[in-house]
């Protein structure tokens, strides 16, 4: 038989939420649905990862479209390169100890980085790195081959 926590969990997820809080509000320990806080709780920590990834992708995949089609730069590269630099370091400042993925999550995002400057370019596969040429501090840095620090030329 299910517990009330769990079927709730199930029938209406943020009427779950909202007994959760309320029950910690109040110290109701017996009231809190313990398995799913805990699958809840390591979902949220997920997603954190992932939207760190998100903009590592974004920010390691336009200085590859910046880098290897000097040509076409423009201020639609410009911008998103600007704003993942930005969000990321604000990402960092909220969840510090993120910084211990970061290896995993550069390499995940320099990937699908990679596929990003695929799509938006006529470039081969071949023509890039396999691995992610760029540390991450020179990445996240204004002055890093394409200078944030500045408005667009």
């Amino acid at each position: 038989m299910k517990s009330e926590g769990a079927s709730r969990y199930e029938e209406d997820f943020y009427g779950w939420t909202q007994w959760q809080v309320q029950a910690l509000a109040q110290r109701q320990v017996s009231e809190l649905d313990w398995q799913n806080l805990q699958a809840e709780l390591e979902g949220l920590g997920r997603q954190e990862y992932r939207e760190l990834v998100s903009r590592l992708t974004v920010l390691l995949g336009h200085p590859l479209k910046w880098e290897y089609q000097p040509e076409n730069r423009c201020r639609s590269w410009f911008l998103p390169i600007r704003e993942q630099r930005r969000a990321i370091n604000r990402h960092f400042r909220r969840n510090p100890s993120l910084k211990s993925s970061m290896a995993e999550a550069v390499e995940d995002g320099f990937a699908a980085g990679v596929d990003l400057a695929l799509r938006e370019t006529n470039l081969s596969l071949r023509t890039f790195p396999e691995k992610c040429p760029y540390r991450f501090k020179e990445a996240i840095a204004d002055s890093f081959l394409c200078d944030t620090s500045h408005d667009w030329q």
